[in-house]
């Protein structure tokens, strides 16, 4: 996601905080992949936690093939 986007406001509430959902790693609790993205003030979300898995090993794979 851009930081464009990161900073557009939400479209129900107009509300400009978001809260980043994570799922850590059970042998290495410091280390997390992004999940979900959530409106703080009214839970619209923005990006799912399947959208955020997808765009991570699109990411991957692009990295992959340099």
């Amino acid at each position: 996601m851009k930081m464009e986007d990161l900073l557009r406001p939400c479209p129900e509430c107009g509300s400009k905080d978001k809260t980043q959902h994570r799922d850590f790693e059970r042998e290495f609790l410091a280390y997390g992949q992004n999940g979900e993205l959530k409106c703080t003030n009214c839970g619209y979300i923005f990006i799912t936690r399947d959208e955020a898995i997808d765009m991570k090993r699109a990411k991957e794979s692009e990295e992959n093939n340099e």
